[in-house]
């Protein structure tokens, strides 16, 4: 009878592995604290397992004793959350923590909230190398409080029998600033083979409090795009003048730019020239152009590199000038 209810319990858990590609309901009861607030994405390329086998079958064994054969579909409040360890690297501002969840290959796209000194609520963007365009847009009334946290991932098309999956995980922050993450839902790459192919996945959670009779409201979002990019090969920085010469032009392998780089005295505009490897092999080159106005102007090149796990990230080289 035990090895019918573990055969049974690895069934439902195959069940549970399908990729969900779309928009996904963040639960609100996930941990133990109701006022749990979401506050981003743990995005991992394997299904995060946090499921309570022996709790599930000590909860359910008077119905698979009567019938081994039962399958059942409620399987809520069987999930354990996964708390994250918090290297603080001496700093007091949040953004710069290591938040890791037990040592799981993953990327972070989070929207810490704190308390300083002074009792002020904070809130600090975080985001891992791979995640590009984050941003966070707040909007505050007397009575509700909504955050929209939203990013893209670029990812390379590996082809249809190789392309790996990503999950988007929901992180929640209790109100002691305890972190944990929950399962969520993904999608495979080979939904998104094409450059022109996109996909998204969008948490959405909402806590309703009391407050001297008044009801105080707290919503949080969080969309992560999923779009595909060749993998970049070679990067070309071309430096020209106003009259359309050629200044400078240096070759870079994706990644390997400087942080900084100095302009030459004349450079009117930066052309970014990256040539891409599609997965049958063929070579797609794009441009991009930087128009610079004058030497005051504040100029930040982005190129893009592929990472070991199929994700490209973006790379920011400033631009000096040569007065």
């Amino acid at each position: 009878m035990k090895n019918k209810q573990r055969f049974l319990m690895i069934t439902l858990l195959s069940c549970l592995m399908i990729l969900l590609a779309g928009c996904s309901l963040a639960k609100e009861d996930a941990g133990n604290d109701t006022k749990d607030t979401l506050i981003g994405a743990f995005i991992t390329d394997e299904y995060l397992d946090l499921f309570d086998l022996d709790a599930y079958l000590d909860g359910n064994a008077s119905k698979l004793l009567q019938n081994p054969d039962t399958v059942i579909n409620d399987t809520d409040g069987y999930t354990n959350p996964l708390y994250a360890k918090t290297d603080r690297k001496s700093s007091k501002d949040p953004s710069d923590w290591k938040i890791s969840f037990d040592g799981i290959k993953g990327l972070n796209l989070l929207n810490l909230i704190w308390t300083d000194e002074n009792d002020t609520i904070c809130r600090a963007l975080q985001s891992s190398d791979g995640i590009c365009d984050a941003q966070t847009d707040w909007t505050e009334s007397d009575n509700s409080t909504e955050m929209v946290l939203s990013a893209t991932i670029y990812t390379v098309p590996q082809g249809s029998d190789k392309s790996p999956a990503y999950y988007v995980n929901p992180v929640y922050q209790t109100s002691d600033g305890k972190i944990y993450v929950v399962p969520g839902s993904g999608i495979s790459n080979s939904s998104i083979s094409d450059e022109s192919d996109n996909m998204s996945i969008c948490l959405n959670d909402q806590t309703d409090s009391m407050e001297k009779g008044i009801t105080k409201t707290e919503k949080c979002s969080v969309t992560v795009q999923f779009s595909s990019m060749f993998k970049p090969v070679k990067i070309t920085l071309i430096q020209m003048d106003e009259k359309n010469q050629v200044l400078k032009q240096e070759e870079y392998i994706p990644g390997n730019l400087p942080d900084q780089l100095t302009a030459e005295k004349d450079t009117s505009y930066f052309i970014i020239e990256t040539e891409k490897k599609a997965p049958d092999g063929r070579k797609e080159i794009t441009r991009d152009i930087y128009e610079c106005k004058d030497s005051d102007d504040e100029v930040s090149l982005e190129t893009f590199y592929a990472m070991d796990n199929k994700i490209v990230s973006k790379q920011y080289t400033e631009i000096k000038w040569d007065n």
